[in-house]
C-alpha cells in the first residue's frame, strides 16, 4: 500500500505544482502496461477519482460475468515479478487468474477487506492493491491474459501490470 500512496501523492503534487517530472523516478523505469491499452473483452474503461488514484487516471472494471484483459510482453527477456494492479472494492469477492502463453500462472481472490464495512464500490486509493507473481520467466512477444470475474459489487477491475526485475 506505501507504493500505491506514495504513486497517488507525486501525480497529485505533480498536477498541482509542476514542479515534479514523474518520467524520471526509478519506478517509472519499469516495464508497465496501463489495463485501458490493453485488448479488452468485457472490461470497460471507467475513470478513477480523483484521477491520481490510479495509474492514468483510468482503469477497467467488468460489468459482466467475466472479463479478459490480454497484451503482449515488449521488455527484455528475464526473470521477473509481476506486479498486477487491481482494486479490491471490499464488496464482493472478485477472482482473477493469469495466463503466460495459455498457460496459468496464477490466481486469487479478491478478499483482502481493505476497509470493512464499506458499501461502497469506488475504484481509488482506498481500494488499490498489488498482487505479486514472483520470478516469472518471460522473454519479447510473450502473451499475456488476465481473466477477471466480478462478485457482487466488486467488479474485477484493473489499474496496470508491471513488470521489475526478481531479486
Amino acid at each position: 500500500q506505501a507504493e500505491v500512496w506514495r504513486d497517488a501523492v507525486c501525480r497529485w503534487f505533480e498536477k498541482a505544482t509542476g514542479l515534479l517530472n514523474l518520467a524520471s523516478y526509478p519506478w517509472n523505469k519499469f516495464v508497465r502496461t496501463q489495463a485501458e491499452s490493453m485488448t479488452l473483452q468485457g472490461y470497460t474503461v471507467t475513470p478513477v477519482t480523483p484521477a491520481e488514484d490510479a495509474s492514468d487516471g483510468q482503469a477497467v472494471s467488468c460489468p459482466v460475468q467475466q472479463c479478459t484483459a490480454t497484451f503482449d510482453y515488449n521488455g527484455a527477456a528475464g526473470a521477473f515479478d509481476m506486479h498486477v494492479e487491481y482494486f479490491d472494492q471490499s464488496t464482493g469477492i472478485a477472482h482473477y487468474s493469469v495466463f503466460l502463453n495459455d498457460k496459468m500462472i496464477d490466481a486469487w481472490a479478491a478478499d483482502l477487506r481493505l476497509l470493512p464495512g464499506r458499501t461502497d464500490a469506488r475504484l481509488d486509493s482506498t481500494t488499490s492493491t498489488r498482487h505479486t507473481i514472483a520470478a516469472v520467466l518471460l522473454k519479447p512477444g510473450d502473451h499475456i491474459r488476465i481473466e477477471g470475474s466480478p462478485d457482487g459489487r466488486e467488479t474485477a477491475a484493473l489499474d496496470y501490470v508491471e513488470f521489475v526485475p526478481a531479486k
